[in-house]
């Protein structure tokens, strides 16, 4: 069974012709329609379908649609906007993948406005990423809400819609981010076409003053919600890091100066560190909250982090721009373990959560300092005089 889920407030026509629209899909699965209204002056009555309700709190289409998929009897939940008129075959062949993989995230294509056409920034995403089937950790950028199909078990496993969002937009690329850290598969299908009448959001505001108003709000809740770099400043504390770097005791963390300065250039990528039990919290870090020491009850960091890094040894980060790039490359967000000779006994492992969760082969990197460069990686030897490297001697 094929769950339509339709988020609405206060549009009874539009929903009127929604309805019909998806009532016409010729798909073999049964199909139901759950219309979620968001505290509309009237709640609508719709024949042959269930209607759910939730108070006026403001605009709150995620919670929502999550109202809705809770009352969904099936293994596929098909999200469509009460705005957002599915054309012929639509549920057909957006449902196809997810029947096919349980962690099919699938993106149709919604054309806006009276000349019925995608935005251009999504027409380049669909062409550089060949429809979503060679994405990488940013694509969650171009999974649009009003138009997602994916498992229900899916859906369900990752929590749904973040139902907090008040307002318009951001909550479909927060689903898309948690989504991907779980392993989703990213679909893109060209011929689950649906149509939405108004223009995309760069054509509704012709004050650019209230257009940038709108949308800094969005991306405002965004950067508390998503981790990853490019949706938040460098710079700028949030509740929760993007990555956790786990320092075990080692024994070039001796000589003077080698952890203040391995410990400060990951403190610049948005990181949270961990330090072993072995080791105390350096005094130059005393009043950072991020520098800690790794509880001794058995915590791991790795849920509550995109990205960990297991340290056993004096590895800093001289390159975050191609720190960054080479995560973003890797396959599958898997980034690499490296062993150095065995001389020195040091190791350095950095994996993605999603890596994790899909049981990626790591890659192996040599032993080579060129190696390391390559991903932004270099090692130091002590002593360090802090006073040079911190005034760029």
């Amino acid at each position: 069974m094929i769950s339509v889920v339709i988020p609405h407030y206060n549009a009874p026509e539009h929903l009127a012709r929604v309805v019909e629209a998806v009532r016409a899909q010729d798909v073999a699965d049964e199909v139901e329609i759950i219309v979620a209204d968001d505290g509309s002056d009237h709640v609508p009555h719709v024949p042959d379908a269930t209607v759910v309700t939730q108070d006026d709190l403001g605009f709150r289409a995620a919670a929502a649609r999550n109202l809705g998929a809770s009352h969904a009897r099936g293994e596929i939940l098909a999200f469509l906007d009460g705005d957002t008129v599915p054309e012929p075959g639509y549920l057909a062949a957006a449902a196809r993948h997810v029947a096919a993989d349980s962690r099919a995230v699938v993106v149709g294509t919604r054309l806006t406005g009276p000349s019925r056409t995608e935005p251009q920034w999504l027409i380049d995403a669909w062409s550089t990423t060949h429809h979503l089937s060679t994405p990488d950790d940013t694509s969650w950028r171009f999974i649009i809400s009003s138009v997602l199909t994916c498992s229900r078990e899916f859906f369900e496993r990752i929590g749904g819609f973040d139902g907090s969002f008040i307002g318009y937009g951001g909550e479909d690329w927060e689903f898309g981010f948690r989504a991907w850290n779980a392993g989703a598969t990213f679909v893109h299908e060209p011929a689950a076409v649906a149509v939405h009448d108004e223009d995309d959001f760069g054509g509704r505001f012709p004050d650019p003053a209230e257009e940038a108003r709108v949308k800094n709000v969005e991306t405002t809740a965004l950067a508390h919600r998503i981790t990853h770099p490019i949706a938040r400043p460098s710079g700028v504390r949030f509740d929760t890091t993007d990555i956790s770097v786990c320092l075990n005791h080692h024994a070039a963390f001796a000589s003077p100066g080698v952890l203040e300065l391995v410990v400060s250039t990951w403190l610049a990528l948005d990181a949270t560190i961990y330090l072993s039990s072995a080791l105390e919290i350096p005094d130059l870090f005393r009043a950072d909250p991020r520098v800690r020491l790794f509880p001794a009850t058995g915590y791991s960091p790795i849920s509550d982090h995109r990205i960990t890094v297991n340290v056993d040894g004096a590895f800093l980060v001289s390159d975050a721009e191609r720190f960054h790039r080479a995560l973003r490359e890797t396959k599958d967000g898997l980034f690499f373990e490296f062993s150095s000779p065995s001389s020195t006994s040091s190791t350095l492992a950095i994996r993605s959560h999603r890596s994790r969760i899909l049981r990626s082969r790591p890659r192996t990197l040599d032993g080579s300092d060129s190696s390391l460069a390559s991903v932004g990686i270099s090692r130091v030897d002590g002593p360090v005089r802090l006073e040079r490297r911190f005034a760029g001697w």
